[in-house]
């Protein structure tokens, strides 16, 4: 697919929208597949899940709140109904996690949830991830891409750019090379991201909805809490006075079931 040169200027709307698929992301033992989206221009940029986006759109106002539960229950009790619960096929979000970059003030900002309640976000420079660009190439959606290596927050990662498509950007907060980055990973069977479409959009590249409701914290401290909360949901629940029972089995497939995507916070 042929794509229009990007504008220089900083503005609102995006230049193209790329969509990703997750390389080997696993929940409880499962392989994840979510869906991404990267909105993008020559000096900004959000990496966001558009189901995510959209029930954060609707749920950003009282009213709206109100309908999406009536929604949830309304679909829980034809669950019941039918003899079974199935909490994959409830209306919810999957994922929590928005990354908005700014070549402008070269800035990174994650929103991201711990637990289901719990909204943080934090900012990190541009400059913490440095490339050694290599000398091979793999085409993909028919771009040839060249390879580049980086050591990011614990993992060695290889990602293939192409320098046909000028925007210094790629999936979650990969950026900095001469050319939008189609795939990125950290070995064979590894974490990753891979494109699997590429438009021309003038889409506005907007802030996150209820984004003033987050609360800033350190990078660090937000991985930390989300690893206990895995290792111990029934504590982290009990301590809201929210009291459940989950089963051993449960608790064992979560809590083995991988690191983050980042691993220095250990």
């Amino acid at each position: 697919m042929c794509v229009v040169a990007i504008a220089v200027s900083a503005q609102q709307k995006a230049d193209i929208e790329v969509s990703y698929s997750e390389i080997s992301f696993y929940e409880n033992g499962v392989e994840r597949g979510n869906k991404y989206h990267l909105l993008a221009n020559a000096v900004q940029s959000k990496f966001f899940n558009p189901r995510s986006e959209e029930i954060d759109s609707l749920t950003s106002t009282p009213e709206g709140l109100a309908n999406f539960k009536k929604t949830q229950e309304a679909a829980l009790q034809a669950m019941i109904a039918q003899g079974g619960i199935d909490v994959n096929k409830l209306p919810r979000k999957k994922e929590t996690l928005y990354v908005l970059k700014s070549a402008a003030d070269f800035t990174i900002t994650v929103y991201d949830m711990i637990g289901t309640d719990e909204p943080v976000y934090y900012t990190e420079p541009y400059s913490e991830m440095v490339w050694e660009i290599g000398d091979s190439t793999k085409t993909i959606l028919g771009y040839e891409c060249i390879q580049a290596t980086t050591d990011y927050h614990g993992r060695r990662w290889t990602a293939w750019f192409t320098p046909d498509i000028p925007v210094q950007d790629g999936p979650w907060k990969f950026h900095g090379l001469p050319g939008l980055i189609l795939k990125v990973g950290t070995g064979e069977g590894g974490y990753g991201y891979i494109a699997d479409g590429i438009e021309n959009s003038d889409k506005a590249i907007t802030g996150v909805y209820g984004g003033d409701a987050y609360e800033k914290r350190d990078r660090k401290a937000i991985l930390r809490a989300m690893r206990a909360m895995r290792d111990n949901p029934m504590g982290h629940l009990n301590a809201k006075g929210i009291k459940v029972e989950i089963s051993s089995e449960t608790l064992s497939k979560v809590s083995k079931s991988g690191d983050f995507i980042e691993t220095d916070y250990h």
